[in-house]
């Protein structure tokens, strides 16, 4: 099979809403590289930025682009999530749209993006391996009671039907948090309850 045949074949198999990465294409990488190239050429994905490629959905108007935030986390990799704001709304705590999406990085914090601001952490919450909701719980609680709108009392019930729903660990949650420097952060997961979820 040539190469560029299997980066097609690739493409193909990837389903809708997916990043493609050449690097983690097997072949030449001057040959990956240049057949990734036509299939943008040619509609069938859309090159985001250098050595990253979005297969999404083809409509009459073209191959729509990837929000900003799903770039961001894509890149920002595993550990990472939604920061400030952008944590509230995620969460369902805030109907706000922020201007500018944040994202917390595991780690040094990549290369601009338009439309983003990165934020770095700590590299453990990529050794944990830590969802992006759990990210964003974290700094929720990091951020306080300023970034959300409905009362401060809805973030705990909010945590627990994450936590009864299996999308956040709080043991992990909680490990993390006991490396954190961030002392109201403690608290504020502290006051959650969510030891009592879990047993529940």
């Amino acid at each position: 099979m040539s190469t560029a045949q299997n980066v097609r074949e690739h493409v193909e198999r990837n389903p809708v809403r997916r990043f493609i990465s050449p690097a983690s294409i097997p072949g030449s990488r001057r040959a990956v590289d240049c057949e990734m190239s036509r299939l943008a050429a040619a509609g069938e994905v859309v090159r985001v930025r250098k050595g990253l490629y979005w297969k999404g959905p083809k409509t009459r108007a073209g191959m729509p682009l990837p929000r900003p935030s799903e770039v961001a986390l894509e890149i920002a990799g595993l550990g990472s999530g939604p920061s400030g704001l952008s944590a509230a709304q995620s969460l369902g705590l805030s109907t706000q749209v922020p201007a500018i999406e944040q994202v917390a990085v595991a780690g040094r914090v990549p290369a601009p993006i338009v439309g983003v601001r990165f934020v770095s952490r700590s590299i453990e919450r990529r050794i944990a391996g830590l969802h992006p909701v759990e990210v964003a719980l974290l700094e929720v609680l990091r951020a306080g009671p300023g970034v959300v709108e409905a009362p401060w009392s809805d973030v705990a019930g909010a945590a627990r039907r994450l936590a009864e729903s299996g999308a956040i660990r709080p043991e992990l949650l909680a490990q993390q948090l006991a490396r954190d420097y961030h002392v109201a952060a403690r608290g504020r997961f502290d006051e959650l309850g969510l030891d009592q979820a879990v047993r529940a």
